[in-house]
C-alpha cells in the first residue's frame, strides 16, 4: 500500500468521524416531540391528588392541574406532605403549594406546569420530551 493511499484512507476515515459527530450534536439539540399520555377518567375517580411517574395530577374543581414533580432548584422528584398539604422536595427542603407555586426554600421558581386536556373518556397529558 502507498503513502498515499493510506493517507487517503486516514482522510476519508477523518471526515467520516467529524461528520456522524456532527450529526449526533445537532441531533441533541433540535426538540424532541412531547410525550402524550391518556388517563382514563375511571383511574381518578373522586381523588385530590394523582401521581404519574414524574407528574402530580391535582385536582382543582372541575379540572385537573399538571405538575412536574422535578423540583427547579437540583431536579430532584418532589414528594407531597399530606399535613401541610404542600409539595416538598425532599434534597433542599423546597415548598411549594397545591398549584404549584413557590413557598420557601432554594428553588425560588414556581414547579413546571405541563399540558393537560379533557379528552372523550379521560385526559390527555403531554410532557416535554
Amino acid at each position: 500500500m502507498t503513502r498515499r493511499k493510506v493517507f487517503k484512507f486516514l482522510g476519508y476515515f477523518l471526515l467520516t468521524g467529524l461528520g456522524s459527530t456532527g450529526l449526533l450534536c445537532a441531533s441533541r439539540l433540535l426538540p424532541r416531540p412531547p410525550k402524550k399520555i391518556v388517563v382514563k377518567e375511571d383511574q381518578l375517580q373522586k381523588k385530590k391528588l394523582f401521581v404519574i411517574g414524574e407528574v402530580f395530577l391535582v385536582r382543582q374543581k372541575e379540572r385537573w392541574l399538571a405538575l412536574s414533580r422535578r423540583c427547579p432548584h437540583l431536579g430532584c422528584l418532589v414528594g407531597f406532605d399530606n399535613r401541610k398539604e404542600e409539595f416538598v422536595c425532599p434534597c433542599h427542603q423546597s415548598r411549594f403549594d397545591l398549584s404549584g407555586r413557590y413557598l420557601a426554600g432554594p428553588a425560588k421558581k414556581d414547579l413546571l406546569t405541563l399540558k393537560i386536556k379533557k379528552i372523550e373518556g379521560g385526559w390527555l397529558l403531554e410532557i416535554p420530551g
